[in-house]
């Protein structure tokens, strides 16, 4: 089958809040606001293997992990998603977080990621002649649960 999709840029994501499990959750809600671009990924690690046989180490790949997610929205305090967040914070509540990065603004294709974490920072931030933010630091918690292509 040929491919559909092109290259896209980073303004058409979106980013939703679910309960924590074993499989995706039903449903998920929007986190209004979004400040800046969530990078999403991961690394594995790299085993160098010494040998005293030859002039060139060789390497392996060992364990992946998850890379932390720092999600920043333009804060509004009394908005009832931004409380859910900051109350997955104090409570320290697995909760599942779902990634969605859209080929354009009709959010029909694209890509997603699904993890289960805890939020273990939040911050505020803001200036005289700036908007306010809360950045929140969201550590996955093992694999993602689940990835692949919209729709």
């Amino acid at each position: 089958m040929a491919s559909t999709m092109g290259i896209f840029t980073g303004s058409n994501l979106t980013v939703g809040i679910g309960t924590a499990g074993s499989t995706v959750a039903t449903t998920f809600t929007p986190i209004p606001e979004i400040a800046a671009f969530p990078g999403t990924g991961s690394t594995a690690t790299v085993i160098e293997v010494v040998s005293f046989d030859t002039s060139v180490n060789r390497k392996l790949v060992g364990s992946k992990t998850n890379a932390d997610v720092t999600l920043q929205v333009n804060w509004i305090p009394d908005n009832t998603v931004h409380q859910q967040l900051i109350t997955a914070f104090e409570n320290q509540t697995r909760i599942q977080m779902k990634f969605s990065y859209f080929q354009d603004a009709t959010k029909t294709t694209g890509t997603y990621v699904v993890y289960n974490g805890f939020i273990t920072e939040r911050k505020v931030e803001g200036d005289r002649n700036k908007q306010v933010t809360l950045s929140l630091n969201f550590a996955c918690d093992g694999a993602y649960v689940a990835q692949g292509v919209l729709p």
